[in-house]
């Protein structure tokens, strides 16, 4: 293929990615270039991941999607933007074998918490005794607790049009869409935000950055670790503060926390610049 060629594939996905109102999955961005046929592929995948990658016009988010430089999305003001702040309880990390046995959510709006949610969710599977170690819930917490399916619909509700936000979002963000597609549930319009990541940018120095530490070094309320509400909640209060810290930089939108990275690279060229 030519450089022409991969011009061309190029400046599609830009105008694709420029018209949507969200990051978007790379089978989705393969889907526009190549067809329905193809778009599922993993060389098809990769050769799109390539592409997107080498050409800075693209950004990709901390969920592993795609967008563009300039579209409406990225120049939303963090003030008006809604946070939704998840943390869950797991029979474990295989997406489609273990399942939600607790989840937490706390929305943030302006810097203020609007709304908390929380709930035991029971499922027939059985509980490793690891994660009854880890949470202290066994099948006699989670007897009488809704299921996911009584859950379903107000967690969407929670979540359509928001930044989903966790602490490693590689974890709870995949459960999710993967618990409410299965029921029938089209994908929530949503973003994804790591507050694990932001912690490592903004603060490289600190020896940890596991939330129950963050917690401790910044004296945020964390009394359960492993419990969902609570490192939800913990989660959130570092948020705010991540907010604060990039507001201070003269960070002002949604746009700026998935550059910073670039922010602070740029920075460092600027310090070894006034060196010489």
């Amino acid at each position: 293929m030519s450089f022409d060629d991969l011009q061309q594939l190029r400046n599609r996905a830009h105008r694709f990615l420029l018209e949507a109102d969200r990051p978007l999955p790379t089978p989705r961005v393969a889907r526009c270039l190549f067809g329905a046929r193809r778009h599922e592929l993993p060389e098809t995948h990769a050769v799109v991941r390539s592409l997107l990658a080498a050409d800075p016009r693209f950004i990709e988010t901390h969920d592993q999607r795609w967008t563009a430089r300039g579209c409406s999305f990225l120049a939303r003001p963090l003030s008006e933007t809604t946070f939704t702040v998840v943390d869950l309880e797991t029979t474990g990390s295989v997406i489609g074998v273990d399942e939600i046995i607790e989840i937490g959510v706390v929305v943030l709006r302006g810097g203020l918490v609007v709304e908390r949610f929380g709930s035991l969710i029971w499922t027939e599977r059985s509980i490793p005794r690891w994660i009854r170690r880890l949470t202290g819930l066994g099948k006699s917490q989670l007897a009488g607790a809704p299921t996911f399916n009584d859950l379903a619909p107000r967690l969407y509700e929670l979540l359509d049009g928001t930044v989903f936000v966790a602490h490693d979002i590689r974890f709870d963000l995949p459960f999710v869409r993967w618990e409410l597609g299965s029921r029938g549930y089209g994908e929530a319009e949503v973003a994804g935000l790591c507050t694990l990541r932001l912690a490592q940018l903004l603060w490289p120095q600190l020896d940890s950055h596991a939330l129950a530490e963050l917690a401790r070094h910044f004296g945020l309320t964390h009394d359960q670790p492993h419990r969902a509400l609570d490192d939800a909640a913990a989660a959130a209060s570092l948020l705010t503060r991540a907010l604060s810290a990039a507001e201070a930089l003269g960070l002002r939108t949604l746009g700026d926390l998935f550059l910073l990275s670039e922010h602070f690279a740029t920075e460092d060229l600027d310090a070894s610049a006034a060196e010489f």
